[in-house]
Parts: C-alpha cells; structure tokens; sequence
C-alpha cells in the first residue's frame, strides 16, 4: 500500500470513530428525551384525568346553583305574596 492510501485509510478509519461517538452521544440524548416523554405523557393523563374530574364537579356545582336559585325565586314569590 503506499503511503497516500494508508494515509487515506488512518483518515477514513478516524472519521469512523468520530461518527461513532457522535452516534452514541445523539442516541444517549435521544433516549433521554423519550424517558422525558415518557413523564411528561403520564403527567399529561394525570392533568386531563383531573381535569375531567373538576369539570364534572363544576356541572353538579352550577346544577345545585341553579336549583338553589330557584328555590330563591320561590321564597322571594312566596314572600311578595304574604
């Protein structure tokens, strides 16, 4: 071999582990950020699953306001009559 391909093979096999660790470092990060994911997706279930649980709870809040008012307009009725 003379001495430009050994040269060009010593580059080659350089850039090679200069990929490969470049290549560890993105998979590193890469599965990093979907254990990160993984967190923030169970924590969004959580958030949406109390949020559905404080949305039925304001309805039966407005629907006991609403019956309340009601009853209000019928001892206000009832007072104006007396």
């Amino acid at each position: 071999m003379n001495d430009e391909m050994k040269e060009a093979s010593q580059e080659a096999g350089e850039d090679a582990i200069e990929e490969a660790v470049a290549a560890e470092a993105l998979h590193e990060d890469a599965v990093e950020k979907a254990t990160e994911a993984a967190i923030l997706m169970e924590a969004a279930q959580e958030l949406a699953s109390e949020a559905v649980v404080e949305e039925a709870a304001a309805e039966e809040l407005a629907d006991e306001a609403m019956t309340d008012a009601a009853v209000a307009d019928a001892l206000a009725d009832a007072a104006e009559d007396e």
